[in-house]
């Protein structure tokens, strides 16, 4: 039987996600000698021609991670796109578009200026130092699936070593579920969770760095915003066992649907745990009001998919 030939490709990202499979160890030694590589740059030297040179279909699984923030990612994630049987996104960024799609908050004229100083811009001759233009950015940060059909998710920033395993295993098993698939838990992450929840009315807001939390509470009880009730299960809570909240970088339970919409509606329910009137709406908009960044906090990952809506009137890409 001929082994799977797979890809993987990195668009705009921090290349976390391209290295993440040597998360799963020794495992990892298994896994490469049951698969053929066909693309991996960051593996292996190989180029775009390379790609081009095969036929439709000619790569069995490409795994894509980043998100799209130039014309030239873009463009590669379409050929591979042509080029491959499945299509793959990997990680928070491909999935949701990730930390970069906070970006989206400014126009990319003004990300340049920002980084670069006033009165430069994409199309300056001076833009490169070595004379030759960098792919133009696009208009801004989105996730793979608004470009491409994408066949499967592997989420996470970057996937831990479980759905790692879990996505290779199920891949050289031969049975793999129907397209749409995200490779981690239905259920929200607090159910993973080792620390007692106790469902306590929020008072305030604290960020994790202004207090030392009780090591056996639920964060969000202590007044941490942890992502955990909206947020896939499948990491085995890591960043709470160890005293960090959930971010969310797994990405929203089927039941939750938006981050950030799941979340306001968890928090406000805190919030006004044991509150009848009016008075207990006004108390409810004082705490929340106490919420430093929430666009940051809420959106952490997933800003690209409700800045696309929005740039769309209100419908999905």
């Amino acid at each position: 039987m001929a082994k799977p030939k797979i890809a993987m490709y990195w668009t705009g990202g921090c290349g976390g996600c391209d290295v993440s499979p040597l998360e799963v160890g020794e495992a990892i030694v298994d896994v490469l000698s049951q698969v053929e590589i066909a693309f991996w740059p960051a593996l292996m030297d190989a180029k775009r021609a390379d790609v081009e040179a095969l036929p439709a279909g000619g790569i069995d699984v490409a795994l894509i991670n980043g998100a799209l923030r130039t014309e030239d990612n873009v463009e590669m994630v379409r050929l591979l796109r042509e080029k491959s049987k499945l299509v793959v996104a990997y990680g928070a960024c491909a999935h949701l578009g990730g930390i970069i799609g906070l970006g989206n908050l400014h126009s990319a004229q003004s990300l340049v200026s920002t980084a670069l100083g006033p009165g430069w811009h994409a199309g300056s001759p001076s833009f490169s130092a070595n004379g030759d233009a960098p792919p133009p950015l696009t208009a801004g940060v989105v996730p793979l699936a608004d470009v491409i059909a994408v066949d499967y998710v592997v989420p996470g920033c970057p996937p831990p070593a479980q759905l790692i395993g879990l996505f290779f295993q199920t891949l050289l098993g031969g049975e793999m579920p129907s397209p749409g698939h995200v490779f981690a838990e239905e259920k929200a992450l607090c159910d993973q969770c080792p620390r007692e929840k106790e469902d306590r009315r929020l008072e305030k807001f604290v960020r994790p760095h202004e207090m030392e939390p009780d090591p056996d509470r639920c964060l969000l009880d202590q007044g941490i915003v942890c992502m955990g009730p909206v947020t896939r299960g499948g990491c085995e809570a890591a960043c709470p066992a160890l005293g960090m909240p959930c971010t969310g970088c797994v990405g929203p339970t089927r039941k939750a649907g938006d981050l950030a919409g799941g979340m306001i509606s968890a928090l406000a329910s805190l919030v006004r745990a044991g509150d009848e009137g009016e008075d207990a709406f006004a108390r409810e908009d004082e705490v929340l009001a106490g919420l430093v960044d929430p666009v940051g906090t809420l959106y952490k990952y997933a800003l690209a998919t409700t800045w696309k809506r929005r740039e769309t009137g209100g419908e999905d890409a």
